[in-house]
């Protein structure tokens, strides 16, 4: 963990004592041409690409598989969504402490491999007429475990490819993937579940996959060695020194606790929107997918506008602006009907993907600035233990909401609720946070590159 004195934030003890030059000092970069890490960064950037990609057009396929063929109640859809989270909760701590002993890039190769051969199952099994809702919950949870262990490796990875100096234009060219994929993903997904049946449209994710795996393995940066402790630790007192060196950092404590509310409630929300859609709106695969892919077209606006509205208004309160307004979006949503039902769905996701974009992608960068490599993965496996653990929950309870007070309701009330989290977060240390930390990173990093280029 690196000290921030000069952030006058608290860091644990007993994990550092080294100043924040020290501490990254002690992370040797290779010496490589930036030309190079550029190269293998646009490598990542592809395979982030298509993968989100294909991962979005299943997000749309599968839950429609289960409603459309496998005649999915609210309680099934909210389950479905629960075996979709689950493996945040259970393994995304081991993950960080693992992922913080090995190389990262033969994991993530073995991620996609392995997440193929699963998509690849569905439409098997709907070609012999074997599937099941059953074989649904098992795809969706091994793909999530596969997904956990996935990202945070790719988190981790990101400032290997790249120095901190770069990393806000890095996160934002690796959000911008996320947002082209949610343009065109759920359109096309929903395009391709009229033609060619949901079970079938998840070919493509399991595709998608295997290219991924692809680019990755082509990145010739080396990645450094990790050093053996003088005195190793136990797993438990790794998982415990990743968890203080996130919720010991009091603006980082705010990131996640806002988070874990915002989420609870989106994703109870969430787990019944799209039956909400087909059932009750009676909205066809087609209109879904766009109204879905309205979101990633405004979200590429929002990777754009991160930069300059952080620069305006400062970090913090752009993460809390962007919470506030993509909660509005979401509340937006039951109120949509008559004439003007369309237009409201699709402005509300609009809100949704431009504010979410500018909030995540200064909450991810402010959380790889703040932890050197040696606690970089743990501390990316405890935020997502954290977020997605309770999206797990949130989807349980969306899908009770749903059943008990019916699908309207349960998403005003979801969307009410909602707001918890950023109000939260506006009274917090966060507000005042203006600018990314470490400018002694950018310094360290760069006197261990040479000087032959800038990465853009």
């Amino acid at each position: 963990m690196i000290p921030f004195g000069c952030w006058g934030v608290r860091t644990p003890r007993f994990l550092c004592r080294k100043t924040l030059v020290q501490a990254l000092a002690d992370t040797t970069l290779p010496k490589l041409n930036i030309k190079q890490r550029l190269a293998d960064f646009n490598k990542l950037w592809f395979a982030t690409t298509i993968s989100v990609f294909g991962g979005q057009v299943t997000n749309l396929a599968i839950p429609l598989a289960a409603v459309t063929l496998l005649g999915a109640n609210a309680m099934q859809m909210g389950l479905l969504r629960t075996f979709s989270n689950l493996p945040f909760p259970l393994f995304s701590l081991l993950a960080g402490v693992w992922l913080d002993r090995v190389r990262r890039k033969p994991v993530m190769i073995t991620a996609s491999l392995v997440r193929a051969v699963l998509l690849f199952s569905v439409p098997l099994a709907a070609a012999l007429s074997l599937l099941t809702l059953q074989q649904l919950y098992v795809v969706v949870f091994g793909v999530g475990t596969l997904t956990v262990i996935h990202d945070v490796a790719h988190f981790a990875y990101v400032p290997a490819l790249v120095t901190r100096r770069h990393l806000i234009q890095s996160n934002s060219k690796l959000h911008a993937s996320h947002s082209l994929a949610e343009l065109g993903g759920p359109g096309l997904g929903g395009l391709l579940v009229q033609w060619l049946g949901a079970p079938f449209t998840v070919l493509m994710d399991g595709i998608a996959n295997l290219g991924s795996a692809l680019a990755v393995s082509r990145i010739s940066t080396p990645e450094t060695a990790k050093p053996r402790a003088a005195q190793p630790h136990t797993v438990w007192q790794d998982i415990v020194a990743g968890l203080h060196a996130l919720f010991d950092t009091p603006a980082l404590r705010a990131i996640i606790v806002s988070s874990m509310l915002l989420v609870l409630f989106n994703s109870a929300g969430m787990s019944i929107y799209l039956l909400y859609l087909a059932q009750d709106l009676q909205l066809s695969a087609a209109t879904i997918g766009l109204i879905f892919a309205a979101s990633g077209g405004a979200a590429m606006l929002g990777a754009a506008l991160a930069a300059p509205a952080a620069a305006r208004i400062g970090v913090g309160p752009a993460i809390i602006l962007g919470w506030f307004m993509q909660t509005l979006g979401r509340l937006i949503i039951p109120f949509a009907g008559g004439v003007a039902l369309l237009p409201m769905l699709f402005g509300a996701h609009v809100l949704m993907g431009v504010f979410s974009t500018i909030a995540n992608i200064h909450q991810w960068t402010f959380r790889q600035n703040t932890v050197s490599d040696d606690f970089l993965a743990r501390v990316t496996a405890g935020h997502r233990f954290a977020v997605y653990g309770t999206a797990t929950v949130g989807s349980l309870l969306g899908g009770i909401l749903g059943t008990r007070m019916g699908l309207h309701p349960a998403l005003v009330l979801c969307g009410a609720l909602a707001f918890v989290g950023p109000l939260y977060a506006l009274l917090s240390p966060l507000r005042t946070v203006r600018v990314q930390p470490g400018a002694e990173i950018v310094q360290t990093e760069e006197a261990a590159l040479p000087p032959d280029g800038e990465l853009s």
